[in-house]
């Protein structure tokens, strides 16, 4: 049978210390520290904010702007191309040329002297007589019969 051996560890004694003498020094409190806030730099200096404020106004204005040039063009029905183009032969209108269904109905009226021939001063003087027409219409209104009720007493 196998013999086991075993080792023993051997313990070092500490060496003795010296007793210590307390000695009560004076508490010293600590320091006030002055907490004094440093203010937070501005992010912008006043030159930055005001070039802010002109980028802003300049990009507001010309989206209004833009925006009104764009109603204008598109959906504006006195604009260039939504006008009714007359073509003049021989100094008369061209009939053929006018699409306006509702011009086509004036022409008698606008035909002032009655010979056929529309002139410009002729057809100039006609939309000036129905842009003054052009006015608000004036409303009727129903005629109310009894709309006060007796009054009870």
């Amino acid at each position: 049978m196998p013999t086991k051996t075993t080792k023993k560890t051997v313990t070092k004694k500490a060496p003795a210390k010296k007793p210590v003498k307390k000695v009560a020094k004076p508490a010293v409190a600590p320091k006030p520290v002055a907490m004094v806030e440093i203010p937070e730099p501005d992010r912008y200096c006043h030159c930055t904010k005001r070039k802010r404020n002109m980028i802003l106004t300049c990009v507001s204005t010309g989206c209004f702007l833009l925006g009104i040039l764009v109603c204008h063009f598109v959906f504006c029905p006195c604009h260039q191309h939504n006008k009714p183009h007359i073509d003049f032969v021989n100094g008369c209108a061209d009939v053929a040329s006018i699409k306006c269904p509702k011009m086509l109905q004036e022409l008698p009226m606008i035909d002032a002297d009655h010979n056929g021939c529309i002139t410009k001063a002729e057809l100039r003087a006609a939309k000036k007589t129905m842009r003054h027409q052009r006015g608000p219409k004036p409303v009727t209104e129903p005629a109310v019969v009894d709309a006060i009720a007796p009054v009870m007493e």
